[in-house]
């Protein structure tokens, strides 16, 4: 899946280029995305007593994004066995077509006691879902 973000003027520093932070939480905008598109939601998943998150985040800078520029984030999740999900992220300049930066996220599953949890027990259709959207 493709998310497309235009880079806010707030979202730049003092060398007219984005933050480093933003480019995290980007990768959260595009992964609540792509989760709901295939029907793995967290809205979902919270209404049913599960949170997801993050236990890791890497993150590798290879270009600088600027003010005005959209940013094409291709996502995929490449890993999912029952309690640990690790998304990808790769983000590109739309205009040039340039890999500014490559990174990925990695979460556990939670109850509403912040016990982990294995999905399949308590949604098996998500899952199912997610170990379907694996791509290595």
């Amino acid at each position: 899946m493709e998310y497309i973000h235009r880079v806010h003027y707030y979202e730049t520093d003092k060398m007219a280029v984005v933050h480093h932070s933003n480019y995290i939480r980007w990768m959260e905008e595009a992964r609540v995305a792509y989760l709901d598109q295939i029907g793995a939601g967290f809205a979902g998943l919270e209404a049913r007593g599960v949170i997801s998150p993050v236990i890791g985040v890497e993150c590798r800078y290879l270009r600088p994004c600027r003010f005005d520029d959209r940013v094409r984030i291709d996502v995929k999740v490449t890993e999912f066995r029952g309690v640990r999900l690790r998304v990808a992220y790769e983000m590109y300049n739309e205009t040039s077509g340039e890999l500014c930066c490559t990174g990925s996220s990695e979460h556990c599953f939670l109850d509403a006691s912040g016990s982990l949890i294995a999905l399949k027990k308590l949604c098996p259709d998500i899952d199912a879902i997610l170990r379907a959207a694996v791509i290595r």
